[in-house]
C-alpha cells in the first residue's frame, strides 16, 4: 500500500479483527507462563466485550466466516469453568468428520442415504454447503421458512439437484403409498417443518414455539417415525445429520424437539451434529446432555469452518467432481449430463460416453484391488457392471468375451436406426435363464454408447407414459437436435408384450420426428427387449425374426475357445479362478454334470436341522423357481440372530460355510437399495435342490413348509415384503406351455409337489400360505383352481374362490367362481353320458350350477367394463389366469360356453333329443319362446312330468338364453371386426366364439332343405317364409349386422352377392316394417360388393345409394345410438377438395357421440382396423379397401413382410399407395387436431381426447401430422401423413 493511502473501513476492520484473533489464540500458550491477575473473571469479561464488538462489526460487513472463527476463540473465554479437555482443540477434526460420515472408510457408500436436519441459514453460508448435493439425501428437515427463496439453502440445492417440496403431514399413511406418491428414494424430499414464506396463507407462516408444539410437532414426530421405520431404512443404514447453521439457545426450540423425537426411534450413534460455531455447539451439547442424558461430543463436528467441512466431504469417494458425465450429441459432439437432469430420469440408468473414467487414481493400489474384486464377483456370478467392460477396454489384450449373437444384435440395432421409418422400434433378445442374455445386451450397449444415448430401464413397474417422457427428455438434453436413444428393458413379466411401452414412446417423441424431418435417423428410440424364457426357441420362432435374436444355453466352438482363453487370462490375475463357478459352468458348455458334481461335493454331510442348512435350502428353492430372487442380507442376519452396528457382509457368509462358495451378495435397487444374498447361478440352485432330494430325501414340499413356518419372514418390512412376493410367485406364477400359446395350469413348484405327493400336501401348503398372505387373493384363488382342475373337488374349490373374491372382487376372482361352475357342469355332463338312465334331479342340479356360473361370468364382465372405463391398475398380486388388462371380453365368451352347455343338457332330455329332427324342432321353438313347455309333445311318464316341473321352475332363465346368446354374438362380431387382434387370448377367444356360432346355426337356423319342406306344407305363407328364410340366411352367415358385412371384404364375391340380394328382397317385401337398419346394411353390402365385383348386377349406382342414405339420415337424425349411418355418410358424402364446406363435420361429431355410447367399452386402449382409404377418383371409385391395396403387393411379397409394412407405416412409402390415395394435411391447433381438406377444416380429435393419447408435455401448439400420429378414434376420420402430404383413411373407430 502506498504511503498516505487510506485503508478502507472494511479492510481496516478485518486487519484489526485478525490482530485480535491472534491475541485471543495466545491467551494461554503452553510454553509461557502468564502473570495471574487478581480477578481472572474480570479480565475475561473485558476481553469478551471487545471481541463481541468486533464480531458484530464483522457480521455487519458480511464477513460471517471470519466472525465464526472469532466466536470459536470467544467460546474458550466464555466457558472458563469447563474442563480443560473440552476447551482444548481436537488435533484432527477433519479425520473425525470422515470417520463419522463414512463409517471409518473413504467413500460415502457406507450409508444408503442421509437425512439432514437444518435450521436457519444466512446467505453467506450457502457457498460452503455444496457438499449436500453430493450426499445421497433421502430428505431434508428444514426449519427455515425462507429456505426456498433466493439466497436460501433449498433454493441453492435445487439449482444443481432435484428436490421435491413437502410438508410433514404428507408422510402419513401406508408406507408403500407414501414412498410412491412422494417419489422417495428417487429424488430428494425437502420437508418444511416450520412454515414456507414463499406460499400465501396463514397456514404457511413460521410459528412460535408454543404454536409449533400445538400445530406441527405431532406431524414432525410422525415424519420421524416414518423415516426410522425399518420399512424405510434398516437400523444403521441411514445417517442423520443435524446441521446447525444458527444457534439453538433454549430448550424451547423445535430443532431440539426433533432431536428428542429421533432418539425415541433410533440409536444415538446414528445421529451426528455439525455446528457452524463453537458457541452453537457448546450450547447444543449442553441442552442434549440436560434433556437427553447423552454426551454428543464423540458424534459432533464443531472446530471446522463450513469451508473446511465442505472441502472434506467433497473430497470423499466414490465419485470425484473432476470429470463431468458426457452424452453423445449431433455431429459427433458431446454434451454434459448435468446432475439435476439425471435426477429427473428416475426410471433410467444412463450410460455415459465417459462412464467409469476419472473416478479412481488408476495407478493406485485402491483401484487395483477394486478391479480384482469387481472381476471376481462377476465371474463368480454377480450381475455384470459397466466396470467389467471398462476394465477389458483398458486392457485390449484381454477383451470381454463376445458371444456369437453379439454382432447380430449390434447390426440389427444399427439397421433399425438407418432403415426403419418408425420413431420407436423393438429389437427382442430371447434367451435361456443364466445363459448371458442380459450381459450380451449390456455389452452391445457399451459398444454403441458413442452412437446412441443409452439407458437401462431400472424399474419395469414405472408407468409407461412416465418412461416415455423420460426417454424423450434424454433424447433432447442439452441439444437443439434430438439424439437417438437405445433403451434396454430387462426381464419384466410384461416384456413378452412390450407394445404398450413402444406405443407410449412413439407418441411421446412423435413431434420431434416431424420437426426434424431432415434428420430422421436421430429421432429414433430402439428398445432392446431382453426376454428370459424357459422356451426361448419357440418364442423366437413365433415372433418377427427380422427384429429378434435368440441366445440359448449352448456355446458355439468359437465361443468355447474364447472361454478357454479367458480362463488362462484369469489365472494370471486371480487366485483359483476355477472356483468362479458361474464362469466355469458356461465354459463347460452349460453341462449339467458339472453342476451336479459341484452340488454333490459341496452338500456333503448336509444337516437340515442346522440354521445354515435351512437358509441355504431356502435360497436354493427360491433361486430355482423365481427369477431374480434373493433374501435380504439383513434378514439373514436376523435369521442367525446376529447383532451388529454396521454392515458386515462377510459375517453372514462366514456363518454359511461350507455353502458360502455358492453364495454371492448383490445390490438390489428397489426401495432405495439394499443388499441381498442369492446362489451364484440358477443352474447351481437347481442342482442343489436335486441333490438334497436325491441324497437326503429332502423334498421341495419340506422346504416350502419350513420357510412358511418362520414368522421372521412374514412380518411387515419392505425387504420381507419382497421375499414374501417371491414366495408367493413361487406358488402361483405359471409358465407358458411349450407351444407358447397358453400357460400351464399351475406353477412348476405346485406341479412338482402334486406329482410327488398329491392333493393333501399341495392343499396343506396353500392353506398355510393363505394364513401368511392374509390380504392376497392369489393364494386362495390358486388353491381354488388347483381343486377344480386337478382334483375336481368343486365344493371345496368354491369355498376358496369365494375367499379370494371376498378379499378383492375383481374380474379375475369372480371369473374363477364361474370357471368352477362351468367345469362342474362339464364334469356332470361327462358322467351322465356314461349313464343311460335319466334322473330329473340331475337337470335341477345342473341348471342351478349353470345359473350360478352364468351370474358369475356376467358379474366378471361388468367389473371388467368398469375397470376399463376408470382405467384402474390391476392389483400387484397378479393371478396369472389371464394377461392383465386383457379380460375385456372373456366374460362374454364364458357366458356363451355355459349357455351352450345348458343347450346340450336340454338336448339330451327324452322330448328334446337332438338326433330326432322333430324333437330338436321342439327344443328350438321352446328356447325361442315359440311354444310353452306344456305344449311340447312327450310321453306321459313320471320322469317327463318331473322334467317339465323343473323346466317351469327355471323357465325365466332358460328362455332368455337364446336372445342373450344372439346379442353376445352380435357384440363380439363388432369386437372382432373393429379391433386388431394382438394377443394369443384374442385368437383363442375368436376360435371359441366361431365354434359356438356353428352350434348356434345348427340349433336355431334352419337349413334350406328344412325351409323347403315347411314351405310345401304352408303354401299360403310363402312370402312370409321367404322373408324369414333370408333373415335366417343372413343370421346364419353373420351378415345380419353392419360389422358382419364388413368382414366380407376379403371373402369371395359370390357370398356378398347373395347377401346383397337378400337385403334387396327384404327392402321390397317388408314395406310395413320400420326397417332403416335393413337399408343401412343394404348400402354397406353394396359398397363391399363393389370392391369385390364392381360389375355385379346387384351393385346399385352411387347416386342411388346416396339417395337411400339420405332417407335413412332424415329418419334417424344426428342422435342415432349406433354409428353405422354416420360411417356410411363419411364414405359416401366425403366432399371433394374443391367443394364448398358441407355438413360432413356434423357426421364426424355424430359418429363420435354414438360410438362413445355404444362401442366405447370395446376400444379401451386397443388398436382399431381401418377398412377404407380415400383415393383420388369420384363416387365409389375413390374408396379403396385394405384387401384391394394388399393385392398391389401380393403374391410378389410375403404376407408377413406386408403385415410388417402396414404395422410400422413403411407401406405409405410405396409408390403403389402414393399413386392411388389422396393426400391430406392435418394440423394441431390449440390442442385440437384438424384435417385440412381443400377449403374445409374438419375437426379430427378434440383436445381432451388428444391429451389422453399424446403424452408429450410440450406438444407444439401447431404441428403438421406425420403418419405415426395416426390415432384411431371411435367413428372418426384417421389422418396418416407422409412427409409433406398425408393419406386419408376411414375407419369405424
Amino acid at each position: 500500500m502506498k504511503d498516505g493511502e487510506k485503508i478502507p473501513r472494511e479492510d481496516s476492520l478485518m486487519l484489526r479483527s485478525s490482530s485480535l484473533l491472534n491475541e485471543t489464540t495466545e491467551l494461554w500458550p503452553e510454553t509461557t507462563a502468564k502473570p495471574q491477575p487478581e480477578s481472572p473473571q474480570i479480565t475475561v469479561e473485558i476481553k469478551n466485550e471487545a471481541l463481541l464488538v468486533t464480531r458484530d462489526i464483522l457480521e455487519e460487513i458480511n464477513q460471517r466466516e471470519l466472525a465464526r472463527q472469532l466466536e470459536r476463540s470467544m467460546g474458550l473465554l466464555e466457558q472458563p469453568c469447563l474442563p480443560r479437555d473440552i476447551m482444548k482443540k481436537e488435533a484432527n477434526q477433519g479425520d473425525k468428520l470422515k470417520t463419522l460420515i463414512t463409517c471409518g472408510g473413504n467413500t460415502l457408500d457406507s450409508y444408503d442415504r442421509f437425512v439432514i436436519v437444518v435450521n436457519k441459514s444466512s446467505p453467506e453460508q450457502i457457498q460452503y454447503l455444496h457438499f449436500l448435493s453430493k450426499l445421497k439425501l433421502f430428505c431434508v428437515l428444514d426449519f427455515d421458512p425462507d429456505s426456498v427463496a433466493l439466497g436460501g439453502l433449498c433454493h441453492s440445492y435445487r439449482e444443481s439437484r432435484v428436490a421435491n417440496l413437502h410438508l410433514p403431514s404428507q408422510f402419513q399413511g401406508q408406507t408403500e403409498t407414501v414412498i410412491k406418491e412422494l417419489n422417495l428414494y428417487l429424488q430428494t424430499s425437502w420437508v418444511f417443518c416450520n412454515g414456507r414464506h414463499d406460499l400465501d396463507g396463514n397456514l404457511n407462516n413460521e410459528l412460535d414455539y408454543r404454536n409449533w408444539l400445538r400445530k406441527t410437532c405431532r406431524d414432525v414426530e410422525q415424519l420421524i417415525s416414518f423415516i426410522c421405520n425399518p420399512d424405510v431404512f434398516l437400523n444403521g443404514r441411514c445417517l442423520i445429520i443435524f446441521l446447525l447453521l444458527s444457534p439453538v439457545d433454549t430448550e424451547k426450540d423445535p430443532v431440539l424437539d426433533t432431536y428428542k423425537s429421533f432418539i425415541k426411534h433410533t440409536e444415538e450413534c446414528n445421529i451426528i451434529s455439525i455446528c457452524e460455531s463453537q458457541t452453537t455447539y457448546l450450547k447444543w451439547r449442553e441442552l442434549i446432555k440436560e434433556k437427553c442424558d447423552f454426551d454428543i461430543e464423540h458424534l459432533s463436528i464443531n472446530e471446522l469452518t463450513l469451508s473446511e467441512i465442505n472441502g472434506t466431504i467433497m473430497g470423499l469417494g466414490p465419485v470425484t467432481q473432476s470429470s463431468a458425465r458426457l452424452l453423445p450429441s449431433s455431429g459427433s459432439s458431446a454434451v454434459v449430463l448435468k446432475q439435476k437432469d439425471e435426477d429427473l430420469l428416475t426410471a433410467l440408468d444412463v450410460l455415459c460416453l465417459n462412464q467409469c473414467e476419472n473416478i479412481y487414481d488408476e495407478s493406485s493400489s485402491e483401484f487395483h484391488d477394486f478391479r480384482i474384486t469387481v472381476e471376481e464377483e462377476f465371474y463368480r456370478g454377480a450381475k455384470v457392471r459397466w466396470w467389467n467392460f471398462y476394465f477389458c477396454d483398458k486392457d485390449m489384450e484381454k477383451p470381454f468375451i463376445k458371444r456369437d449373437k453379439y454382432e447380430h444384435v449390434k447390426k440389427m440395432i444399427r439397421s433399425q436406426r438407418t432403415h426403419s421409418s418408425n420413431t420407436c422400434v423393438l429389437v427382442t433378445l430371447f434367451h435361456d435363464p443364466g445363459c448371458g442374455g442380459t450381459t450380451l445386451a449390456m455389452h452391445v450397449m457399451w459398444d454403441l454408447r458413442q452412437e446412441f444415448r443409452c439407458a437401462v430401464l431400472k424399474d419395469n413397474m414405472v408407468p409407461k407414459t412416465e418412461v416415455a417422457n423420460q426417454v424423450r427428455r434424454l433424447m433432447k438434453l442439452e441439444s437443439e437436435k434430438p439424439s437417438p436413444v437405445l433403451l434396454m428393458v430387462d426381464d419384466s413379466k410384461e416384456t413378452e408384450n412390450p407394445f404398450d411401452l413402444l406405443n407410449c414412446i412413439r407418441q411421446a417423441v412423435e413431434d420431434l420426428s416431424v420437426v426434424n424431418l431432415d434428420d430422421a435417423q436421430n429421432c429414433k428410440v430402439i428398445i432392446l427387449n431382453c426376454v428370459r424364457s424357459h422356451n426361448p426357441v419357440e418364442q423366437y420362432r413365433r415372433h418377427n425374426q427380422t427384429q429378434s435374436q435368440l441366445l440359448t444355453a449352448k456355446l458355439k466352438p468359437q465361443e468355447q475357445k474364447e472361454f478357454e482363453k479367458k480362463l488362462k487370462e484369469l489365472k494370471e490375475t486371480h487366485d483359483k479362478p476355477e472356483n468362479f463357478y458361474s464362469f466355469m459352468f458356461m465354459k463347460n458348455n452349460f453341462d449339467r454334470k458339472y453342476t451336479e458334481n459341484l452340488a454333490h461335493n459341496t452338500l456333503e454331510n448336509f444337516d437340515f436341522s442346522t440354521k445354515k442348512a435351512k437358509l441355504f435350502s431356502f435360497l436354493a428353492l427360491l433361486n430355482t423357481y423365481v427369477a431374480k430372487s434373493e433374501i435380504a442380507l439383513s434378514l439373514c442376519e436376523d435369521f442367525f440372530q446376529m447383532k451388529m452396528f454396521h454392515w458386515k457382509e462377510d459375517s453372514v457368509l462366514d456363518r454359511m460355510k461350507p455353502y458360502s462358495n455358492f453364495l454371492i451378495i448383490d445390490s438390489v435397487d428397489e426401495w432405495g437399495g439394499y443388499k441381498g444374498v442369492r446362489i451364484l447361478h440358477h443352474a447351481i440352485a437347481s442342482a442343489c435342490l436335486e441333490e438334497l432330494e436325491r441324497s437326503y430325501s429332502l423334498k421341495v414340499s419340506d422346504i416350502v413348509t419350513e420357510i412358511l413356518h418362520y414368522d421372521l419372514f412374514f412380518s411387515v418390512r419392505v425387504v420381507k415384503q419382497r421375499l414374501m412376493l417371491s414366495i408367493q410367485r413361487m406358488l402361483i406364477e405359471r409358465q407358458l406351455k411349450k407351444d407358447g400359446e397358453e400357460r400351464e395350469p399351475f406353477s412348476p413348484l405346485v406341479n412338482k409337489i402334486h406329482s410327488q405327493q398329491g392333493r393333501q400336501t399341495v392343499q396343506e401348503i396353500f392353506v398355510k400360505a393363505s394364513s401368511r398372505f392374509e390380504t392376497s387373493l392369489s393364494i386362495p384363488q390358486a388353491l381354488a383352481r388347483y381343486l377344480y382342475i386337478n382334483v375336481r373337488d368343486f365344493p371345496e374349490a368354491i369355498k376358496w374362490a369365494e375367499k379370494a373374491k371376498n378379499i378383492n372382487e375383481n374380474p379375475y376372482t369372480v371369473d374363477t367362481i364361474g370357471q368352477i361352475h362351468k367345469s362342474n357342469l362339464r364334469s356332470n355332463i361327462e358322467k351322465e353320458k356314461l349313464n343311460t338312465s335319466h334322473n330329473p334331479e340331475d337337470l335341477h342340479k345342473n341348471t342351478e350350477i349353470a345359473k350360478n356360473g352364468w351370474k358369475a361370468f356376467r358379474r366378471a364382465q361388468e367389473l371388467s367394463d368398469v375397470e376399463n372405463e376408470t382405467e384402474e391398475e390391476a392389483p400387484d398380486d397378479d393371478s396369472e389366469d389371464y394377461p392383465r388388462k386383457s379380460y375385456n371380453i372373456k366374460g362374454y365368451v364364458s357366458i356363451l360356453e355355459i349357455s351352450f352347455l345348458v343347450f346340450e343338457i336340454l338336448s339330451r332330455l327324452p322330448f328334446f333329443e337332438k338326433h330326432d329332427p322333430l324333437k330338436k324342432h321342439y327344443l328350438k321353438s321352446f328356447l325361442k319362446g315359440g311354444i310353452p313347455i306344456s305344449n311340447v309333445h312327450r310321453e306321459n311318464s313320471n320322469i317327463n312330468s318331473r322334467y317339465i316341473e323343473i323346466i317351469r321352475e327355471h323357465e325365466l332363465f332358460l328362455l332368455k338364453l337364446k336372445s342373450e346368446v344372439k346379442e353376445i354374438f352380435d357384440f363380439l362380431n363388432s369386437y372382432f371386426t373393429y379391433i386388431k387382434q394382438n394377443s394369443e387370448l384374442d385368437t383363442l377367444n375368436h376360435r371359441i366364439v366361431s365354434d359356438h356360432f356353428k352350434k348356434y346355426v345348427d340349433l336355431f337356423c334352419e337349413t334350406p332343405d328344412e325351409r323347403r319342406k315347411e314351405q310345401e306344407n304352408k303354401t299360403n305363407l310363402n312370402l312370409k317364409l321367404d322373408v324369414e328364410e333370408r333373415k335366417r340366411f343372413l343370421e346364419r352367415n353373420q351378415a345380419d349386422t353392419f360389422s358382419g358385412i364388413l368382414q366380407y371384404l376379403d371373402k369371395p364375391a359370390e357370398e356378398t352377392e347373395r347377401i346383397t340380394e337378400c337385403y334387396s328382397f327384404l327392402l321390397q317385401n317388408t314395406v310395413n316394417e320400420r326397417h332403416f337398419k335393413t337399408k343401412i346394411n343394404y348400402i354397406m353390402s353394396n359398397i363391399v360388393l363393389y370392391h369385390l365385383k364392381a360389375r355385379s348386377k346387384h351393385v346399385k349406382k352411387y347416386r342411388d345409394l346416396c339417395a337411400l342414405l339420405k332417407e335413412v339420415l332424415q329418419e334417424v337424425g344426428l342422435r342415432h345410438p349406433f354409428p353405422d349411418p354416420y360411417f356410411l355418410a363419411l364414405l359416401l358424402f366425403w366432399p371433394n377438395p374443391t367443394e364448398e364446406p358441407s355438413d360432413i363435420a356434423k357426421f364426424v361429431t355424430a359418429i363420435r357421440k354414438s360410438s362413445h355410447k355404444h362401442l366405447s367399452k370395446l376400444f379401451q386402449k386397443r388398436s382399431t382396423i381401418a377398412y377404407f382409404y380415400l383415393g383420388k377418383e369420384e363416387g365409389l371409385e375413390r374408396l379403396f379397401s385394405k384387401p384391394s391395396l394388399d393385392k398391389c403387393f401380393l403374391p410378389k411379397m410375403n404376407r408377413d413382410v406386408l403385415a410388417q409394412l402396414w404395422w410400422n407405416g413403411d407401406i405409405f412409402k410405396e409408390e403403389a399407395l402414393i399413386s392411388r390415395l389422396y393426400r391430406v394435411r392435418g394440423t394441431v391447433e390449440r390442442g385440437e387436431v384438424y384435417a385440412n381438406y381443400g377449403k374445409q377444416k374438419i375437426l379430427y380429435i378434440a383436445a381432451e381426447l388428444l391429451q389422453r393419447r399424446i403424452h408429450s408435455p410440450d406438444l407444439p401448439s401447431r404441428l403438421r401430422l406425420s403418419w405415426t400420429t395416426f390415432i384411431p378414434l371411435v367413428g372418426n376420420v384417421s389422418i396418416v401423413g407422409l412427409g409433406e402430404a398425408s393419406i386419408l383413411m376411414i375407419s369405424l373407430l
